[in-house]
């Protein structure tokens, strides 16, 4: 994944531990990577209601806006974790006497799949799980850094174990003959 990538590349350049990991933080960061479930909790927060999904995702869906917490690079037809994590919300919620959050996650999924054929990811669930526990939603991220940093540590250790500097090589595929300056 990106953030393990970063942080691989980082150590590569025989840079320490800590630039690699503070690499992967700042990949991780991004919506697109592991900062998806504070953009999920902040969609679930705006639909409010299961009643509302449809007049919340539809215009977007028109206007061909990304929905977090759904779509995965890998998983294609299904994320593994996601039936753990709604079981996981659902006894939170139920356990503390709140049904407000793993409803609308509900609508969210039958409407995106019956649009988009997308399905849900872990960043879903893990949006409402952390709202549930009382952890602000602007910590979601670094909640979900700290669940990593071991494994970025065990990858880091690999890398320098028998590195060699990760470097892509690129062609440039542009247009040629442009004035500089």
């Amino acid at each position: 994944n990106a953030s393990t990538f970063a942080a691989r590349v980082t150590v590569s350049t025989l840079s320490d531990m800590y630039a690699g990991v503070t690499s992967a933080i700042g990949t991780l960061r991004g919506p697109l990577h592991g900062g998806a479930n504070e953009e999920a909790m902040h969609e679930l927060e705006a639909i409010g209601s299961p009643g509302n999904v449809e007049k919340y995702l539809l215009p977007k869906l028109a206007k061909k806006e990304k929905i977090m917490g759904f779509g995965h690079r890998v998983y294609k037809s299904g994320d593994s974790r996601v039936p753990v994590m709604r079981r996981v919300a659902m006894e939170l919620e139920n356990r503390l006497g709140q049904h407000k959050w793993v409803p609308i996650c509900q609508e969210l999924e039958k409407v995106m799949e019956r649009e988009k054929k997308l399905y849900a990811n872990a960043d879903l669930y893990a949006a409402p799980i952390f709202h549930v526990l009382q952890i602000p939603t602007d910590l979601n991220t670094p909640m979900f850094a700290a669940s990593r940093v071991s494994g970025w540590a065990a990858h880091i250790t690999e890398q320098l174990a028998n590195n060699r500097i990760i470097r892509p090589r690129s062609i440039y595929t542009g247009p040629s003959g442009k004035k500089v300056g």
